[in-house]
């Protein structure tokens, strides 16, 4: 996808009004004498940096007397050009406009979207605002729209937690849910899991908001930022198109969880995604909501929590053996004695990072009688720990474990992600 980009050519040479190059007050004395492209012309060309660079999102900070623009890529913040505050409101304006925001609300937050297209590629661009002290903070988070689905095999599962999340999925009804913090990739592992499961025989219908991959072998329903046709209120249409298997976006509050919860008891399959803290945290989570615990202990199957993690530069990995000086003192009482470790020295291809793309780490914690009582008589946390240990539960450190002697991330992405 980046390839392809790359052969779009830039319109505006965003280098010219970087205050961190240039005078500000050269740079603010052309702003003020209609010297430079017009403010749309300028988004169009951060946005089009930011795909060409692989970016998830964009950030446009008004911070003193300075707008600051950032793109997250890979997880980790980079500078992309520092402007004049005098163009952040302008700016603003154009991003709000396109994503159909009201552009006089300035006070309050709001979110949008609009759609982009270079050829063939099409991406979907997610607005967020927030009012702060030196104006209005907006994200502009990017997904591509018409890309492939990914192959759960693809997403670095060990054998056995593959296995162990195929047998979750092969069941007729459940909930199974896909939990991490923002960004950690749940979307395309629940896509993923969907797509390992779909046949012409089974009836498979969506509810999400935004849709991010189209499926063509299920009924997508997407509803409106809005809020005129609420995920609870399409869950109870869907309830009635005779569903065997539903994928929701996200639970977010007590009455989709409870909703999701009833969809799985009178037998279907339910998958969903959800923020929390480990695979453990799905079911406190669930539990904080509101949802209630016989609902919970009654259909939840499992719970899959990841991260990811900056993956090794392919072109330039090179192993070596850990020292006391490479190594934290403690992190080097995991290692096995001898073991071998891999970096990225920096090339060309990874822009002299060491790393390119990223990896998934995760712990899948399957819900067996016992955690099912234990989850029905709100047991505390350190109950359900030690009974999920008992089932041979194995934390996300023991994928990440794996991964770092395989080669595939390094110790500063380890230590990064878990400490």
């Amino acid at each position: 996808m980046i390839d392809e980009l790359k052969n779009i050519p830039s319109k505006v040479n965003l280098e010219q009004f970087d205050i961190a190059n240039f005078a500000k007050e050269k740079i603010r004395e052309m702003f003020r004498g209609g010297l430079v492209p017009t403010s749309e012309a300028m988004v169009e060309e951060i946005i089009l940096r930011a795909l060409k660079k692989g970016a998830a999102d964009v950030h446009f900070e008004p911070v003193d007397r300075e707008l600051r623009i950032r793109l997250g890529v890979e997880g980790v913040m980079q500078k992309l050009v520092l402007l004049p505050i005098e163009i952040a409101e302008n700016i603003a304006s154009i991003l709000k406009t396109k994503a159909s925001l009201n552009v006089f609300e300035k006070r309050k937050p709001q979110e949008g979207r609009f759609t982009i297209k270079y050829g063939a590629l099409q991406f979907d661009c997610r607005v967020s605002t927030m009012p702060i002290l030196d104006g209005e903070r907006i994200v502009v988070h990017i997904l591509q729209k018409n890309a492939r689905v990914a192959r759960i095999e693809e997403l670095g599962f060990a054998p056995e937690m593959l296995a162990a999340l195929r047998a979750l999925l092969q069941r007729p009804s459940g909930l199974v849910l896909v939990t991490g913090a923002a960004g950690s990739g749940k979307s395309t592992t629940v896509y993923a899991a969907v797509n390992d499961i779909q046949a012409l025989v089974k009836n498979i219908i969506t509810v999400e908001n935004p849709v991010e991959y189209r499926l063509d072998f299920a009924s997508q329903v997407p509803t409106p930022a809005d809020g005129s046709f609420t995920i609870v209120e399409a869950l109870r249409s869907i309830l009635r198109q005779s569903p065997n298997i539903i994928m929701i976006g996200e639970i977010r509050d007590a009455e989709t969880g409870t909703v999701a919860a009833e969809a799985a008891i009178t037998g279907n399959l339910v998958l969903s995604t959800m923020l929390s803290t480990d695979a453990l945290g799905g079911i406190l989570r669930l539990l904080h909501l509101g949802v209630p615990p016989y609902y919970v202990a009654t259909t939840l199957s499992g719970v899959v929590y990841q991260k990811l993690v900056r993956r090794i530069c392919d072109s330039c990995k090179e192993s070596y053996l850990p020292s006391a000086d490479s190594v934290p003192p403690s992190f080097a009482a995991t290692l096995p004695q001898g073991s071998t470790l891999f970096r990225g020295k920096g090339c060309d291809a990874c822009g002299g990072t060491g790393y390119h793309g990223r990896a998934a780490i995760m712990e899948l914690l399957s819900i067996n009688a016992q955690l099912k009582d234990l989850v029905h008589n709100q047991a505390s946390p350190m109950q359900l720990k030690e009974a999920a240990a008992a089932t041979g539960f194995q934390p996300i450190q023991r994928d990440a474990l794996r991964k770092l002697l395989a080669g595939t991330i390094a110790v500063d992405g380890y230590v990064e992600a878990l400490g």
